[in-house]
């Protein structure tokens, strides 16, 4: 089960009450099948509504087997589409808009932003791989052009140069529960003093050493 998840509210704006179901349906799937298999009887617990989930088998965006949930191969596209999305849309908010509050907006924003936007959002983000809970975020077209052709606002600590002076924009999940217990926390200010051996970051009067892995992890904006 989905700890914790609030349902998107209905947004007739911007399309039809059944592809918007469709859309959280599918989302819901993808993170339940992040955890293992996906059982029927779980997926309509979350979204609450059986029949639909039938309709979607119908329309060819699901196959239910065995009382187990499987994308066909349209849903699976369209599932990590809106999940790409709403997991994007959460990071800028988190960490760029520091809001508290913005499961909701999320909901609303994955359905508003076009292909462009996303593409920018997550340039911009510097390709994220997580959302602030930790879960993956999945990978879209601009990502693989990053390393040859883009360079994001918001870079990993081992892409600055020594010398530099960056905000923490975020930390991904292995390097955060280290990070965090040492006091670095997104919106400090860190510097690079050094990368070999070892990465050192000084914060304020504090100097800390750290392994390359770690610093991999230490999203920061100049």
């Amino acid at each position: 089960m989905i700890e914790n998840k609030k349902p998107c509210r209905t947004l007739k704006a911007s399309g039809t009450e059944k592809s918007l179901f469709e859309d959280e349906a599918l989302e819901t799937i993808w993170e339940l099948a992040e955890n293992g298999e996906v059982n029927l009887s779980d997926l309509t617990n979350e979204v609450g509504n059986e029949k639909a989930v039938l309709d979607m088998q119908k329309d060819g965006l699901i196959i239910i087997k065995e009382e187990k949930v499987y994308f066909t191969e349209e849903g699976q596209y369209r599932a990590r589409d809106i999940t790409r999305r709403h997991l994007l849309a959460e990071r800028l908010f988190a960490d760029v808009l520091s809001l508290k509050d913005y499961e909701e907006d999320a909901c609303l924003f994955e359905h508003a932003i076009s292909p462009e936007v996303e593409e920018a959002i997550c340039t911009f983000l510097g390709h994220p791989p997580t959302c602030p809970h930790g879960r993956a975020i999945p990978r879209g077209k601009c990502c693989k052009r990053y390393a040859r052709e883009v360079k994001p606002l918001v870079q990993p600590l081992t892409d600055i140069e020594v010398g530099t002076a960056a905000k923490v924009v975020f930390i991904t999940t292995p390097a955060m529960e280290r990070l965090t217990s040492i006091g670095l926390m997104p919106g400090e200010i860190v510097k690079l003093q050094q990368k070999k051996p070892s990465y050192v970051i000084s914060i304020d009067e504090t100097t800390i050493a750290i392994d390359e892995e770690i610093a991999k992890g230490i999203y920061v904006k100049l």
